[in-house]
This record gives structure tokens, C-alpha cells and sequence, in this order.
């Protein structure tokens, strides 16, 4: 086995920086479509938009985005302190990139030789590129900025127990997302799915992320990867399992929201089999990822080694820090 290796201090700072800088873009975006549509106008645009409903072509943002907005500004967080920070910062990074590029793609094949960074959607494409090249830096930040772990540095995996349910329960998941997607492709011709998945064919469902379908395969590759770390007990397993399954808790609560506007739920006694099925979905879906969040979000007892290992946090220690440097709040 090779030597445990976490993210050195330049990694950390530079990761946190990163990650607020893409949380205030997409803020910023936030603001502008709260400005434009309001408050409860923008809420339903976000959950019509996740459950397939018709769009409002004025907002560039949707619930994902949102999401993407927690989930850095947790990271950017998160980053400074976790033992961890390096499997945070490449997923964050490789989810970044899977979600914004094929937005990237898509303004530039819609300006068609115009103006890339004016058109319908000024200042789209600078953010879905910005954003990209910003994944991008986190996925190096993670890979060459670690450094050897100390002896009370290195990532505590979850319980047996813990990594067993919340591995098993983030692969139900994942695997729920997947037959689903395997489903519409049958019902509806694989080569119609596939103008769908890709957006070929179809404008731009959402502006600074890619087609509905290339969204859910992103989620669902997520939610599996997370899965197996967590039943496979690697270091790791929090930092990818925890923003997995708020992910996944949070956009099927988009999809209940607005089955619960529409509805929809007093015709299910109405309805066949699989439309029954698929009503059901996004509430179980969102309580599975609310039950994975409870088993990984850590919470050491009094006496219990926490996530840096025994003993107490590296800024906390009376000797050392954790960059070989007394800690901050060390003989006070």
C-alpha cells in the first residue's frame, strides 16, 4: 500500500478560493433571475425545469444550479479542515466539468459564427467556460498539490455499518436513476432518447448546464462512484458520498415540489403502473439521500476519533500543526 497522502496547505487555500469563486458566479446568476422573475416565479421555474414542465426562457438558472451553489460553498469550507480535501476537490472539479461543458458546447454551436459572448444569453458562455476551466483547476489542485499525511492527519473512513447502508442505499439510488433512463429510451426510441439526452435537435433546456438527460447521467455516475467508495470503506467515502446524496436528495425534492404544485398525486389511483411508479420515485429518491446525508455527515462523539483520527484537530494540537507549524490557537 502506498503512503497516505492528504492536500498540502497551498492545495487547500487555493481550492477554497476557487470554489467561491464559483459559488459567487453562479450567485450572481441567482440575483439576476430573483431580480427578473421573483421569488416564487424563480422557485417553480427551478422545480418545473427538474420535473420536465415547461421553462421560462428569462432565467439562466436552475435547481441543479442551485445545488452546484451549496455544494461549492460547502467545499470552498469544507476544503480548509477536511482530511479529505483532496477527493472533495476532484469531484467537485470532475462534476463541474461534466455538467458545464456540454452548455459550453451548446452556446457556442448556437452563436454560429455571431457573437459568442452577446446573443440571447449575454455573458452564458463566459460563465459555462469560466466555470469549466475552473473544474479543471480543482482536479489538478487535487492531484499535484498533496503531500504525505501526518500521524494524526490521515482520513478516518466511516463505520462498517455506516459505509455498508450508505454504500448500498447511494447504489439503489444510482441504479433507480439508471432503469429509469434505460425505460425512457425504450418507451420512447433510442433515437429520440438520444436527441434528448445530447439536446441535438432541440433548444437549450437550460443555459449554463447541459441537456436534462446528460444532467441525470452526470448525477447518476456520481451517486454509483459514491456508492462503491462507501462499501469499499475508503478514506474517502464522506467527501464523495456526502455531496452525492445531497445531489440527489436535493434535485428529486425539486421534482416532488412541483408534482405537489401540480397535483399530480391525487390522479395516482387514476394512472397505469410505471406512471404510478414514477410518481413515487422522486420522494423515496429524495429520503434516501436524506438518510445517506444523516449516516455521513460526521458527528464524533466526546472521546471519539474524529475525522482527522484520534486526538484533536491539527489546529487544535498543543505541538505541531498540521503544515509543521505551531496551530493557531496552540498554548491558548
Amino acid at each position: 500500500m502506498g503512503e497516505t497522502q492528504i492536500l498540502g496547505r497551498g492545495g487547500r487555500v487555493a481550492g477554497s478560493v476557487v470554489s467561491s469563486l464559483l459559488a459567487a458566479v453562479v450567485l450572481g446568476w441567482v440575483i439576476r433571475d430573483l431580480t427578473v422573475g421573483g421569488p416564487e416565479g424563480l422557485w417553480w421555474h427551478w422545480a418545473g425545469q427538474a420535473a420536465g414542465y415547461g421553462l421560462r426562457r428569462s432565467a439562466y438558472t436552475t435547481g441543479e444550479d442551485v445545488l452546484l451553489l451549496v455544494l461549492y460553498a460547502v467545499v470552498a469550507v469544507k476544503v480548509m479542515r477536511s482530511a479529505s480535501a483532496a477527493v472533495l476537490l476532484a469531484a467537485t472539479g470532475a462534476l463541474t466539468v461534466a455538467l458545464r461543458l456540454p452548455a459550453t458546447v451548446g452556446l457556442v454551436q448556437a452563436a454560429d459564427g455571431g457573437d459568442l459572448f452577446g446573443g440571447p444569453h449575454p455573458g452564458a458562455l463566459a460563465t459555462t467556460a469560466g466555470s469549466v476551466l475552473g473544474g479543471l483547476v480543482l482536479i489538478v489542485l487535487a492531484a499535484a498539490g498533496r503531500r504525505p499525511a501526518g500521524p494524526r492527519e490521515a482520513a478516518v473512513p466511516p463505520g462498517r455499518a455506516v459505509a455498508a447502508w450508505a454504500g448500498a442505499l447511494l447504489l439503489l439510488g444510482g441504479a433507480v436513476v439508471v432503469a429509469w433512463q434505460v425505460y425512457a429510451g425504450g418507451n420512447l426510441g433510442w433515437e429520440r432518447y438520444a436527441a434528448i439526452f445530447f439536446g441535438t435537435g432541440h433548444p437549450q433546456s437550460s443555459v449554463l448546464l447541459g441537456a436534462p438527460g446528460w444532467q441525470t447521467a452526470a448525477l447518476a455516475c456520481l451517486t454509483l462512484a459514491a456508492g462503491v467508495v462507501c462499501l469499499r470503506r475508503r478514506p474517502g467515502a464522506r467527501a464523495l458520498g456526502v455531496p452525492a446524496a445531497l445531489l440527489l436528495a436535493g434535485t428529486q425534492a425539486l421534482i416532488l415540489s412541483a408534482y405537489l404544485q401540480g397535483s399530480v398525486y391525487e390522479q395516482l389511483p387514476l394512472l397505469d403502473t410505471p406512471s404510478q411508479l414514477a410518481l413515487v420515485t422522486p420522494p423515496v429518491l429524495c429520503l434516501l439521500g436524506l438518510v445517506v446525508l444523516a449516516l455521513l455527515v460526521p458527528r464524533p462523539a466526546p472521546g471519539q476519533p474524529g475525522p482527522y483520527g484520534p486526538g484533536p484537530a491539527p489546529w487544535q494540537a498543543t505541538g505541531p500543526g498540521p503544515y509543521d507549524n505551531p496551530g493557531p490557537y496552540s498554548g491558548r
